[in-house]
């Protein structure tokens, strides 16, 4: 069913992913270009894939390698999966990774099952990760640059997708991208860095829930952790955990959200003690290397660009409970719990709760 040479490269029209196909065409590829069209509609603003200016770059990229380049519309499937995850995580006192969602239903789900239907052996993106061979398994690791590495976000890779995924850009440097985009002539070369969510447009994901999502306010109040009244909020679905600016508390000590209560419509705010968590359960694990037992001595990445902190994982079922050596600073219900040994990907899932504090 799948062909050695043939690979789709998701082509969101930035500089990476148009890279990531000129490095495989380069190396004796046939490359398809695939872009997924997520939004119903001509939205100004929307700066990275799935917005009708992303769409267009996609296409001169294409043009640009003399490749063949398709276009499918997945809106239904964004605006379920990731937009849908994004305002009910909100709703439900949680802080979503849409990023996550987007790779686990887009791109390696619909856009992988895309690729075999057109009768190619791989799908690529242009994410900074590596896959190698070990011990005779494949493994996700770490890109090699640490500031652009983003394997956390990929945990929700399967095990027998491994083989047929290529990241060509997981050993290069983004100066050494845009370097390789400029000599190839690349209408993508001095693309700016997209944005960290890209369908929020203007101001921040408050500003979304209420003007795009219909999210209306709701007041409630700002308490201490004896449930003082500290202030009123509009909704606390504004807060997440570890967030000292914006609340709206001043004067005092330094104080920082510690819990998002939507049942009680509180938030509560704490010393930066507070804002610590010793322990934490995760919920629906995806394992790319099976542990051995049902206890493991690993590490845990608990938001991008967090220092993986060394813990104790208990498992049981599809969850688990992960003990930190070091108290951690927001650990927060919905974000993505990511275990590595070293730099490779052992696993992941949702933090469902904290089950400790400092």
């Amino acid at each position: 069913m799948w062909m050695k040479k043939k690979v789709v490269v998701a082509m969101s029209g930035g500089v990476d992913s148009s890279v990531a196909a000129a490095l495989l065409l380069e190396q004796g590829y046939e490359v398809i270009g695939v872009t997924l069209r997520l939004f119903s509609e001509r939205r100004g603003g929307i700066k990275c894939c799935g917005g009708d200016e992303s769409a267009d770059k996609a296409r001169a990229s294409a043009q640009a390698l003399g490749i063949r380049h398709y276009f499918k519309s997945a809106q239904g499937l964004f605006s379920e999966k990731v937009i849908g995850d994004f305002v009910g995580s909100y709703l439900a006192g949680r802080t979503p990774n849409p990023c996550v969602e987007c790779n686990r239903h887009l791109k390696f789900d619909y856009l992988y099952k895309l690729a075999l239907s057109l009768g190619a052996g791989y799908l690529a993106t242009g994410h900074y990760a590596r896959i190698e061979k070990k011990d005779g398994r494949y493994a996700l690791c770490r890109g090699t640059d640490p500031l652009k590495d983003q394997s956390y976000f990929l945990y929700c890779l399967r095990r027998a997708q491994l083989p047929h995924l290529l990241f060509p850009l997981g050993a290069m440097n983004k100066g050494e991208v845009r370097k390789a985009a400029a000599k190839l002539s690349l209408p993508s070369a001095a693309e700016p860095e997209s944005k960290d969510i890209c369908f929020v447009t203007q101001g921040n994901y408050g500003t979304y829930l209420g003007r795009e999502a219909g999210v209306k306010p709701r007041p409630g109040y700002i308490v201490d952790m004896s449930g003082k009244r500290l202030g009123r909020h509009s909704g606390f679905f504004n807060f997440t955990v570890g967030q000292r600016r914006g609340t709206g508390v001043h004067g005092g000590a330094r104080l920082y959200v510690t819990e998002v209560r939507p049942e009680t419509n509180e938030v509560v705010m704490g010393p930066l003690s507070a804002a610590h968590s010793a322990a934490f359960s995760v919920t629906g694990l995806n394992w790319l290397r099976v542990p051995e037992g049902r206890e493991l001595r690993t590490s845990v990445q608990i938001r991008y660009r967090h220092k993986p902190a060394p813990c104790r994982v208990a498992l049981g079922g599809r969850g688990a409970a992960v003990s930190l050596d070091r108290p951690q600073f927001a650990v927060a219900p919905g974000q993505a719990a990511v275990f590595y040994d070293g730099d490779e990907v052992l696993g992941g899932g949702i933090i469902s709760g904290i089950a400790g504090a400092a």
